[in-house]
Parts: C-alpha cells; sequence; structure tokens
C-alpha cells in the first residue's frame, strides 16, 4: 500500500511528516511512503534520523506551499504545489491514499480539481472524528460543502456508514440528523428535505434527529449535516476545548482540591480532544483514501493519519460506498417508471372515458 505524505503542508513540515511517516514505516511493514515536497530539504529531515530514500520511502518534487490566501488559483497556477502533486497521484493511481496537514481549503481544492470522485457520488465531504464516551463519532460534513442539498447529505450518511464500519470497526452504525431538536418536526427546511430522502431509501441503523451536544454523549455513530453547520459545530468545539484546558488549573484552586493534581486531569482530558490520536478526517467520496489533518499536527498524527488510510483501504470502502449508490440509484430508476407507467395508464384510462362520454 502506497500512501502520498504532502511533507510541505502544516505548520511543522517538513520535519514532522517525515519522522511520522518513518514510525510508520516501522509500525506498517505493508505500507510505502511517497514523501511530496522539496527534495533536498526532505533528505536533509531524513538523515537527521538516519535514513534515506528507498523503495518504501520515496521522494516527488513539488517544492511549493499552497498560498492560504488564494488556495484555488495557487493550486492551479502550479503542477509543483504539494497539496496538487499529492492529488494528481491519486488520480494516475499511483498511490492508494493521500495524508495532508495543510489548509483545509487548499486540501479540499486539490482534492475537487485533481482527484477522480467514486461512482455515485454527488459532493464529497469531511468525516470529523468526535470524541464521546464510547470511543468516537463521526459528523459529515466538516466543512467541504457549505450549501449541501438534502440528496448530498443523504449520501454522506451511505458514505460515512461504511467508512464507520471498516474503519472504525462499528458493526451497526447508529445515524443522525443534526438538528435543534430530537422531534421530527424540528429543524430548517434541508433537516426536512433529508428525512425525505431517509424515507425513500431506509438506512439500516437510522436514528433521526440528534442535538448538538448529543453527539457528544455518544447518541449517534454517523452525524450528517451540511458543511456551514457542521464547521460551525467543529470551530466551536475546539473553543470549548481550548477554553477548559485553560481553565482547569484555575478552577480547582478556587475549589480547593489541594489532593488533586492538575496536570493529571488535563492530562486526561487532552487526551480525549487530541486531534493526533485520530490522525485526521477522511474527504469521503474521492476515489482512494484522502485524510485531512490539523495544521499543527505532529509526527504522532501522521502515523495515525496512515493507520486511517490503510484501514480504509483494506476495508474496500470505495467499493462498498459505490456498490449501495449504485443500488439505491436503480432502485429509484425502478420507481420512477412505475410511477410513469402507472401515469400513462391513468391518463390512457381517463381518454377512454372521455371518448365513452363524448360518443
Amino acid at each position: 500500500m502506497r500512501i502520498a505524505i504532502d511533507a510541505m503542508g502544516g505548520d511543522l513540515a517538513p520535519a514532522a511528516p517525515v519522522e511520522g511517516a518513518l514510525q510508520a514505516l516501522a509500525q506498517y511493514d505493508d505500507v510505502e511512503v511517497v514523501l511530496v515536497g522539496d527534495p533536498a530539504a526532505l533528505e536533509a529531515e531524513l538523515a537527521k534520523h538516519g535514513a534515506a530514500p528507498s523503495e518504501r520511502i520515496m521522494l516527488h518534487d513539488a517544492p511549493e506551499k499552497v498560498d492560504t490566501a488564494d488556495p484555488v488559483r495557487s493550486i492551479r497556477g502550479s503542477d509543483k504545489v504539494s497539496a496538487r502533486a499529492c492529488a494528481e497521484l491519486l488520480h494516475k493511481g499511483d498511490v492508494e491514499g493521500v495524508l495532508t496537514m495543510g489548509t483545509t481549503g487548499g486540501a479540499v481544492a486539490a482534492a475537487t480539481l485533481y482527484c477522480r470522485r467514486l461512482k455515485g457520488v454527488k459532493r464529497t465531504g469531511i468525516a470529523v472524528p468526535l470524541p464521546n464516551p464510547n470511543g468516537v463519532s463521526v459528523m459529515i460534513d466538516g466543512g467541504a460543502n457549505p450549501d449541501a442539498r438534502p440528496n448530498e447529505v443523504y449520501q454522506y450518511a451511505v458514505m460515512a456508514l461504511h467508512y464507520a464500519k471498516a474503519s472504525l470497526g462499528i458493526p451497526e452504525p447508529r445515524i443522525g440528523i443534526l438538528s435543534i431538536g430530537e422531534e421530527e418536526t424540528k429543524g430548517n427546511r434541508l433537516v426536512a428535505d433529508v428525512w425525505e430522502q431517509f424515507r425513500a431509501n431506509p438506512l439500516p441503523g437510522f436514528i433521526g434527529n440528534v442535538e448538538p451536544h448529543a453527539v457528544f454523549e455518544g447518541a449517534a455513530d454517523v452525524v450528517v449535516c451540511d458543511g456551514f453547520t457542521g464547521n460551525i459545530v467543529l470551530k466551536a468545539a475546539e473553543g470549548l476545548a481550548a477554553y477548559m484546558l485553560h481553565a482547569v488549573p484555575g478552577i480547582l484552586a478556587k475549589i480547593g482540591a489541594d489532593s488533586v493534581d492538575p496536570r493529571m486531569v488535563i492530562g486526561g482530558l487532552a487526551k480525549t480532544v487530541d486531534y493526533a490520536a485520530y490522525g485526521g478526517a477522511p474527504l469521503l467520496g474521492v476515489k482512494g483514501a484522502y485524510v485531512i489533518g490539523h495544521g499543527r499536527s505532529g509526527p504522532k498524527a501522521y502515523l495515525n493519519g496512515a493507520r486511517v488510510i490503510r484501514s480504509y483501504v483494506q476495508g474496500g470502502v470505495g467499493a462498498l460506498i459505490e456498490k449501495q449508490l449504485a443500488g439505491i440509484a436503480a432502485s429509484d430508476a425502478a420507481k420512477a417508471a412505475a410511477s410513469s407507467e402507472a401515469a400513462s395508464s391513468e391518463a390512457a384510462s381517463s381518454s377512454t372515458d372521455d371518448s365513452g362520454a363524448g360518443a
């Protein structure tokens, strides 16, 4: 299994991606890595760890970074931009997965412009892992598609369902629609229309609406929404987590919890919200595994990102998604044909009745 790592993306590049790649190679003997970036800088980083390019760790010359001010223009403008080069390697089949910790806008733009989508997929979505007491829930979309249509949100459920099964080990994922209330009548027009999609093509495990707080309580394993809503939830959660980590010492001091070591409390809490532990969020709908991570990611996140890609590929997630979407399309076509035939029969019957009445 060959994985392309964007070695120019992220705040700690190229040191973190190189070290993380070496850790992945040490842990998984069935993985090969293509480091995409400035070859001279990458060779220097490898040398610090007593390593060099080999059959399992290759270099691809793409030394330019995404311009965060205008990611689409910079990606279109040069094939030496590392994010674009990674996407093109996936498109050509030279790698089976891409791991990037660069700007999310640049990563999504590169995938949209230079990767192929799975057959039947209308729009891609970012499947963000969120912690809950039982492990992790997946919220999709985390920001790839701000103006999603109802059928696109429904497809998110199909894609995340198979991802949760194959990559997260959840045998029967529960699926919910993110809304402002549990009742079916609560929510905006998009939520109501997504309900209609589930009625037309029921999915196993669908439980209805899920409120934002319930996501972190483990009420559902897969939560679907448009990218605008999902990104707001994600950023609010990140802000709250950061506040809690900084507030704990002061709170313990105020209540006089002298017997409690603040470092232990903070350390335990930090582990539950540590993005590095999840390795990143897959962009579902791309043909191949495509994982986007946090810009501040260190080597641990790259190691876990490789793990996410490995499980995605080994689980055959892409093929499972294509198969189910094809079945849904065939079912919709059959329903449409039956409805058309019924309408034609009714029209013919009405015409016959009118002729008799006229005579």
